[in-house]
Formats: structure tokens, sequence, C-alpha cells
């Protein structure tokens, strides 16, 4: 064997070679490199010589998927996929934005579109693909006339294959992604020709309806063959009357657009098609004119922590970055970032946008940076063989010590909750099961199931609690399997407690949040994580190395912290002055005053930290920007919780007292502002929402602006939204959120919802350094230490008197929580 890519540093996928007429060859691949992926060309002579590789794309959109054709008369045709994602990468809908870009379009912000009617925004994630097939010329390429997949729903992808015709003709064939009523698809083969006068329109081909999968193609004598797999997957969603895993839906034909959840389990088939004649291809007239590469540059970058191209953006082993360690309890642990809760086109809950599994773990790798992961599609979509299939390329792409991925799967309960269950180093027959089965149809049942399979340990971990959607039942804990909550995930948001920063619109499950649960006296560590779509979050773990088993080893022992997005990192402690030292995620016994050790840091500056003792900050570091006699209130405006749709676009201005000067009241400027907002300036602030209200099972959605105000106590805010208006003083807001924790906006006429402001953290500001240690004592005694009665608190023969655990924000909004830390004392 010889090295192709030889003195290529970029991380390379998916290699195609032909030959040419004189004998040499020539490869094309993809590669990751500067953020994008794109296709390269390298030539190799007779004698073995390699020529410079030539990139023939360029630009931030991704080009992937490159197929290879010569002609008879000696003509090099390559074609490639060319997809966008914007927001891919990014922390999801709640993300905020940069000051220069506020009024933007959100989607350049959170990666989505608009809402359906029916289909929440985060379950349409903005992506757009195309086929591209360009000429090699000797100085660069072409296209001939004519539209690859026109008007043709090509998403995320149509993995082309070209084929030069015996008769001296070309075929591009592909899939192409076909909707169906609801939210089910499948991917149908078509083909099209290089006539004399451009490409010919599209052939499709009955009996190819299946999942995406690349076609075969082959010349012969007779025309082009084509082979292809099938599932009878339109067959089976015209006639479908399951809903996700088994749901009556006697409605699946009227209508259309509305959320359904099913999956297809039929069995896969080849079948076999073929084109007859083609023609010559086409030849342009005159000069050979070309372009030095094909440029797409619609993607926007969403990862701020990637930084530029040599801090971060290169591929694995050519630009690693430090990699933070820390000692516990005298062993060295290194940090290693993750996500454990991702879908691919297994699961059946988006209109087909999410990857191939293949695709997946090369994003997971080159755009995310994970060092480990799971996918966990849904076990009421996933059919024996695809369960087969999500381990066997899970152990495909494991690479001890480089990248690690776990097998992992969703139990989905519409009643109790999710739950992505996630094994350690286990064998290739862990176990399926499905909230539909009669003895796994709740957790308990669940884990009762797990337990009879003691070979294969695993975790179960809870996500978007407090979502009207499906929210977790707290009934449910199971202290060997519930070690672990998703408390943020980047396809909605944070699902920590009401009222908290960048909450998710669908966050209105009173009781059920991440922190209701601890309040209830259950134990658990937090992590990030995506869910859907494109955008990326993340758990950090401690480990002791990057393997299966430690890595499996740090989730348990709750060894994490979760963060919106790459390289927000935390370092919890909490040591006792007499005795006791417990690192986050630990349950321990402290002896004397108790201090809180805090080691936090970003690729950005820092903006503020909170010590939370349960459930309330009882300590914050945040930059000092009232003057003397100032009132400084971070405040939220919002408005949410109604039967109906509701506009409540809107603005909040700051009036100085009479006689003062301007600055006696002011809206502080911050370098980041969530993505309602449209204008901002020293004294007002405006913003474009819409709360919308999708019923069952979505349920009525909250909006929020979040910003600090500054000024004497009788400087007055003016906040009018919709039809409802309010007036009043810093130091009568500030009175009532001491008193009531809001001050409502009443209604003036029929409009719907609760409409009010609610302090909140507001806007963020520099502290001033991109890392910090934090030493705190806590000054109250115990007998003060919390504020729930006994009772609540008591687990075993033993009840946690208190439970600590730490939030760190970035001056852009990107937050890391750190798992708690448990203090017991005996009964």
């Amino acid at each position: 064997t010889s090295l192709v890519s030889q003195g290529v540093e970029a991380n390379v996928w998916d290699p195609v070679v032909v030959t040419m007429p004189d004998g040499s060859t020539t490869f094309a691949w993809s590669e990751y490199a500067g953020g994008s992926y794109r296709v390269v060309l390298r030539a190799r002579s007779v004698e073995g010589v390699l020529g410079v590789p030539r990139i023939i794309t360029g630009g931030s959109d991704y080009a992937l998927h490159p197929s290879l054709a010569v002609t008879r008369a000696g003509r090099l045709w390559c074609a490639f996929d060319q997809i966008t994602m914007h927001g891919h990468g990014g922390s999801g809908p709640t993300r905020l934005r940069p000051v220069d870009e506020v009024g933007a379009d959100p989607a350049s912000v959170s990666g989505v579109r608009a809402s359906g009617d029916s289909v929440p925004a985060e379950l349409l994630p903005d992506v757009s693909a195309s086929i591209r097939v360009v000429e090699v010329l000797a100085d660069g390429v072409r296209e001939a006339p004519g539209v690859v997949a026109a008007r043709l729903d090509v998403v995320p992808a149509g993995l082309p294959k070209l084929v030069a015709g015996a008769d001296g003709g070309l075929v591009v064939v592909y899939r192409i992604h076909r909707k169906l009523p609801l939210m089910t698809y499948y991917w149908e083969v078509a083909a099209q020709t290089l006539g004399p006068n451009g490409w010919e329109p599209p052939t499709t081909f009955s009996g190819t309806d299946g999942t995406l999968e690349e076609p075969g193609v082959a010349a012969s004598p007779e025309g082009v063959v084509i082979a292809a797999t099938m599932d009878r997957r339109l067959e089976r969603a015209l006639t479908w009357t399951e809903g996700f895993g088994g749901r009556e839906c006697p409605y699946l034909y009227e209508h259309h657009g509305s959320a359904i959840w099913h999956g297809i389990h039929g069995l896969g088939q080849i079948v076999h098609a073929r084109l007859g004649d083609v023609p010559a291809p086409w030849t342009p007239s005159g000069a050979a004119a070309g372009m030095p590469k094909v440029e797409s540059d619609l993607q926007v970058e969403a990862r701020r922590w990637a930084g530029g191209e040599a801090d971060g953006n290169a591929s694995r082993g050519t630009a690693e970055r430090e990699r933070p360690s820390v000692v516990v309890h005298g062993e060295r642990m290194q940090l290693y970032w993750g996500d454990l809760h991702r879908h691919s086109l297994v699961s059946r809950c988006t209109s087909g946008d999410e990857p191939s599994l293949e695709d997946f773990y090369r994003y997971a790798w080159d755009v995310c940076d994970y060092d480990f992961w799971a996918v966990t599609d849904h076990a009421e979509n996933s059919s024996e063989h695809q369960w087969w299939g999500i381990k066997k390329i899970a152990d495909l792409f494991h690479i001890p010590h480089v990248f690690v991925p776990l097998y992992g799967f969703e139990w989905t309960s519409a009643d109790s909750g999710h739950q992505n269950v996630i094994f350690g180093d286990v064998g290739r027959a862990a176990p399926l099961f499905s909230c539909m089965a009669e003895d796994t149809n709740t957790p308990a049942g669940l884990w009762q199931a797990l337990k009879q399979h003691p070979d294969y340990p695993a975790v179960t971990i809870p996500h978007h609690p407090g979502a009207a959607m499906v929210y977790n039942d707290w009934d449910y804990h199971d202290p060997q399997y519930s070690r672990l909550v998703e408390i943020f995930q980047a396809c909605r948001g944070n699902y920590e407690t009401p009222g908290g920063f960048r909450q998710y619109s669908d966050g209105t499950a009173t009781g059920t949040f991440a922190l209701d649960g601890l309040l209830r006296g259950h134990r658990f560590g937090f992590i990030a994580s995506s869910d859907h779509g494109h955008g990326a979050s993340y758990v950090g773990a401690y480990a002791r190395s990057l393997e299966r088993g430690e890595v499996f080893s740090a989730l348990y022992e709750r060894r994490t912290f979760a963060a919106t997005t790459r390289d927000v990192t935390l370092d919890v402690r909490l040591v006792g002055s007499e005795s006791g030292e417990a690192f986050m995620g630990e349950e321990a016994m402290i002896v004397g005053t108790r201090t809180v050790h805090i080691t936090a840091g970003g690729y950005a500056d820092l903006a503020r930290i909170e010590i939370v003792r349960d459930g309330l900050v009882v300590h914050a570091v945040s930059p000092l920007v009232a003057g003397v006699g100032e009132i400084e209130i971070g405040l939220r405006v919002e408005w949410g919780e109604a039967e109906g749709s509701t506009v409540w676009d809107g603005s909040l201005r700051v009036l100085s007292p009479e006689g003062t000067g301007p600055a006696s009241a002011r809206v502080v400027a911050t370098p980041f502002y969530g993505p309602a907002v449209t204008f901002v300036d020293e004294t007002s602030v405006a913003w474009e929402a819409t709360t919308t209200s999708f019923g069952d099972p979505y349920g009525a959605q909250r909006g929020e602006v979040e910003i600090t105000l500054v000024g004497s106590p009788e400087a007055e805010v003016v906040v009018e939204m919709g039809d409802r208006s309010l007036r009043a003083t810093l130091a009568e807001i500030s009175a009532a959120f001491d008193v009531d924790g809001r001050l409502g906006i009443p209604a003036q006429g029929g409009a719907l919802g609760r409409a009010g402001l609610q302090p909140s953290v507001g806007g963020l500001t520099s502290l001033g350094a991109r890392t910090m240690s934090i030493n705190w004592t806590d000054p109250t005694p115990a007998a003060e230490r919390t504020s729930l009665d006994a009772e609540t608190f008591y687990a075993e023969s033993f009840y946690a008197e208190t439970f600590y655990y730490v939030r760190s924000y970035l001056v852009d909004g990107e937050m890391a929580w750190s798992s708690p830390i448990w203090v017991l004392r005996g009964d």
C-alpha cells in the first residue's frame, strides 16, 4: 500500500478513485479543514508519482460524498453533496447573539426555522442541500447547463453516484427525500442523464422506497444498471396505524403537518432497474470556460469555542487543545467532553433532517470534537437489526484513548418521561427495552429489566424535565440507575428551574424541573446534551483515562458538569474546617465550617459565578455596575402560557427622574443579547416575540427578554407590549421582586396568558478574566442551612442536610452547572 493523502493534515473521509485513459488514477475525498468539509482531488501517475492535491470546493458549507467518473472521451467529472446547516455546533435556539447582530434573522443564531402550525421550531432544523456535478478541467471546474435534483427535497443529502455509460454518456444517480403525511418520509432513487443540451429531467424509480443509502450503479452494453435497497416504507407509511411505538392514530391521512411519532420496520431487500441509451454528453461551444472551484459560503460558524483554524478547527492530532486535569482524592483525572443524547435517521421524530449513522459519526468527530458520545435512537423506533447496527458502528469507530462511543438508546414514555440508557464497557449483546412493552412501560419496569442483566451496567438519564411536552415524573427514582439528569439541551434550552437563564419556551410543567427532583431528596449529577437538530451541548467528565470503562465510571460516580457548549469548565469541591472533603457529584460527611472551592474557566471572559444551596443562590460573583445610591436589577420581561398564539412585540424604556442627568437610569450595555432583541441603546430595548400554543402534546409556550437596569430608586421603567403596559419605579420593581418574586402586568383587553417582570440574571458583562478561582465559606449556622423540613430529606439511614452546586456564565451567555455535592449526617 501507499499513502495517497501524504502531506494532507486535514481529516480525510470517503475516498473514491477512477482510472484515466492514460492508465493514471485520480482520487477524490472529502476532508474537514477550517470548520467545513471540502472535496479534494489528487492524481497519481502510472509511475506512482502523486500530484498536488486540488481543492475543488470552497466556502463554509459542507461538500461531502464525492463520486468520480470518466467518459469515453476522457472527460473527468465529479459529483458531490453540498449541505448548509445553520447553527451547526452551536448551543441552540436560546443562544445569545453579539450586539452587532441584534435584529438579524433568528435562524442565523439558533439554526432552526420558524415553528409550524403543530410542530415546534426545535424539530425544524434549518438545513438545505443540493447536488453538484462538475467537469474537472486542467485549471478549474465547470458545470453543465441545467440543475441536478431540481425542485426535489434533497435533505440532508443525496449521496450521488456517477457512472459513464458504455456509449460515452454520463449519468448521476442519487436518493431524494420524499415527505408523507405527518412526520413520515422515505428516500427514493432518481437518475439524470447529461444530454447534448445539459441535464435532462430526472427519472425516478418506483419500488426504491427505503432509507438513506447509496445506490449502486454500473455501465453495461444495454445501458446503466442501478441497484438499490428498499424496505417498503411507502406502503407501510400509508397503512400504518401505530404512532410512537404503537399508539393508535386513525387520522393518519388527514392531518398533514401534525406531529406523530412512528417507525417503519420493513425487511431490507435489493431491487434493480435499468436506464436505456445514454446520449453523448453536453460539450461547451467556444473556449472551455470554467471557474477555479465551486464556492458555497452560506453557513455561519456557530461554535464560538472553536476560534480560528489553529485553535480547534483543524483535524484531531494536529491542533489538540491542552486538556485540563485535576487531582481528586489523590488520583489524577483528565477532563473529557461528550454527548449522551443524539439521534440519527433511525429515529422517526423529525422530518428526515437527521444524518445517517455514518455521517453522524464524522460530525461528532470533526465538528463537535467529542471525546465520547452515544447515539440514543428511540427504542420504540429501532428494529432488532437497527439496534445491532447502532452497536456495530459504535465498535467500528471506537478508538481507545482517542474516541469512545458508548452503546445507548432512548426509552420514550409519554406518561412518565424519557430516559436515555447508557451502557458501560459491555459486550455486543446489550439489551434494548421499549416503553410500549408490557413489563417495561414504566421507569420502574425499565430498571427492573436492567437489573436482570447485571453483566450490562447502565445509567438512565431523564431529559427535558419541566417540559410541557413530556416532563419527568419524579415519583420514579432508582439510586442504582438514576445517576444523572440532563439539565440543558441544545435542541431546546435550560430545564433547571422555572425562570432559569436561557429557559426553553416549553418549560412550564411546574414541579417537574431538575431542581424539583433534588428538592425531593433525589441525588443525581448534571449533564447537557443535544437531542435533535444540529446544535451541540456537552457533558464534561473527569475520568482516569479515555476508555469505555473509565468514562462510564466517571458518569456513574457523577464526576460531571453540564455545559451549554464546549470549553466552559468547572471544578468544584467542598471542604470542612475540621474534616471531610468532597468533589462534585459526591456525598460526604463534612465537619466544621464548609468552604466551597471553585475553579471556573471558559474560551471567553467569565461574567458571573453563582453558588446554589438547597435551590437558592447564596453567593454570586459578578461585575459591579451600579454606582453609589443606585439600584441594579437583573430582570426578565416574560409573556407566555396562553391558550393561543400571542404576538407580544414590545419595548422597555427607563426614564431618569426629573431634574437628574441622563446617566441616572440606564440599560446596562452588554456584548450579547437574547435572540428576540431587535434594538438596544442606553435607555431602551425593543424586541419581537411570539409565544405559541401548540395544544397537545407541546402545550402553551413561554418567552422572555433578559436585561439589567441601573438607576436611582426613583427612576421609572415603562414597558409596552401588545395591549399591556406597565409604569413603575426601580424601587417599586425591587420591592415587588422581594415580596412576590415577580411584578405582573394585567391585561387591558382580551390578551391571553401571563405577562410580567421577574428577577433574573439579566445582562452579562465581563469579570475581566477567562479563569477564576473562588473560595467561599458558608456563614450560615447548620440549623438554618435548609429551608425544607427534615422529612423531605430522609433517605434510607442518612438524610442530606444540604446540597451545593455551582453555575458559571460567560459573557456570551454560555453556561456550566457542576454536579451537586451532598452533605450527609446520621439520623
